[in-house]
């Protein structure tokens, strides 16, 4: 752990980032009216209007502020998140999944970016609409994410050259942007062997597609750009979707974003599910935006290996997680810098039967309960012996979770 900074004011927030935009676009920024829109974490996120100016032609700007934490995959994200909006904003205007970056200091840590304006997030808009607005903005939501990654496809290298770069001014965050990736498909393996341990043994369908599920990972096959946390309140819905926070960003399997939706975004709870008809139309949606680019997702059958796949690798890597405590727990496990600890009376894998659960391992596997229900409900629509013995074993571990 490294010595954390002092922490900035609000007032100090405010004059760096019109520093920044002074020293950007000229003149000297005059900023009012700060409303603090809350933020994960120890991050401080603001608005703030900006007085009409020639040199910076925007009426309000976000600003975001990520003290040092202390510990450094944490610290690093920041690195790969204005990474992220530095190659988003270089992207056209129809293809860019968020808001673009004004001005950045990593040393300050703090960075400013468009405002989008007042809109609901995803979750709220889900919670609340009706059975078809729902369907209509998750038809919307597999349109928007097959045109992000149709967009972006053939764009890998300029990433890396631009996150190189960056390392290159920054190599004490090297090392935690590649245990970063290799954390996420380290921790499919370790949850399969938390299932092992737990008596819930998958079975060989099961294991082959967690084992493809981990490779495409740490493949280049059927990669394009994504947010990778498609966490629903990070999704702006106003007349487009917009995409935020990309700590986890990057060029990944395609398959992982849309199973994240299908699973009813892992790692956050819904009191309103996606159901499967909500399902097949954002996953239809989706599949014809990106048909021409891999063309093999037109066929039903590669495009449900791919999807179960991705599945499996959410469900396990969700079990470690959980397992873990959260995402720094889940690199020191994947890393190895910390020990698996199987413990039958503590595990949230136990049975209802060995409660009582409390408060938060009720929530963790209420969470699990819908990945792994997700995952048994969309392989059951295979009908193959394969898709079969999968979709019972997710029942099986879902059944073991839930505590109703």
């Amino acid at each position: 752990m490294v010595d954390t900074q002092t922490v900035l004011s609000t007032d100090e927030v405010i004059s760096a980032a019109s520093e920044m935009l002074s020293r950007r676009f000229g003149g000297t920024p005059e900023m009012s009216d700060v409303e603090d829109l809350g933020g994960s974490g120890n991050a401080l996120v603001l608005r703030a209007k900006v007085a009409p100016s020639a040199f910076l032609p925007h009426r309000s700007v976000v600003i975001k502020y990520n003290p040092v934490t202390g510990y450094g995959v944490d610290d690093a994200a920041m690195l790969r998140e204005v990474v992220a909006y530095q190659f988003t904003t270089a992207l056209a205007e129809d293809v860019r999944p968020g808001p673009v970056l004004l001005a950045h200091d990593l040393d300050r840590r703090i960075i400013v970016l468009t405002d989008l304006g007042e809109a609901e997030t995803l979750a709220d808009v889900l919670l609340e609409s009706s059975d078809e607005d729902r369907i209509r903005i998750l038809r919307s939501l597999g349109t928007a994410l097959g045109h992000i990654h149709v967009g972006t496809a053939d764009h890998e290298q300029d990433f890396e050259t631009l996150l190189n770069r960056t390392l290159r001014h920054n190599p004490e965050y090297a090392d935690h942007q590649s245990v970063r990736d290799q954390s996420l498909y380290r921790s499919i393996d370790i949850g399969l062997n938390l299932l092992d341990e737990a008596g819930l043994k998958a079975p060989d369908s099961f294991r082959s597609l967690a084992d493809q599920a981990a490779e495409s990972l740490a493949s280049g096959k059927d990669r394009a750009f994504t947010p990778f946390d498609l966490s629903p309140d990070n999704i702006i819905v106003s007349k487009r979707l917009h995409f935020l926070d990309y700590e986890w960003a990057g060029f990944r399997n395609v398959g992982f974003d849309v199973a994240c939706v299908i699973a009813g975004f892992p790692q956050f709870l819904f009191s309103k599910p996606i159901t499967d008809k909500e399902a097949d139309i954002f996953l239809a949606a989706w599949s014809r935006e990106v048909s021409e680019v891999w063309p093999r997702f037109a066929d039903e059958d590669e495009l449900h290996g791919l999807i179960v796949a991705s599945l499996i690798g959410w469900a396990l890597s969700s079990v470690t997680t959980m397992h873990a405590g959260g995402i720094e727990g889940l690199v020191a496990l994947a890393s190895g810098d910390a020990e698996i600890v199987h413990d039958p009376k503590r595990s949230i894998l136990r049975s209802p039967e060995s409660g009582p659960f409390n408060e938060d391992e009720l929530l963790v596997r209420q969470d699990l309960y819908e990945t792994f229900d997700a995952l048994a409900r969309y392989a059951a629509q295979c009908g193959t012996a394969p898709c079969t013995a999968i979709a019972e074993f997710g029942t099986i571990v879902a059944r073991r979770v839930h505590d109703d």
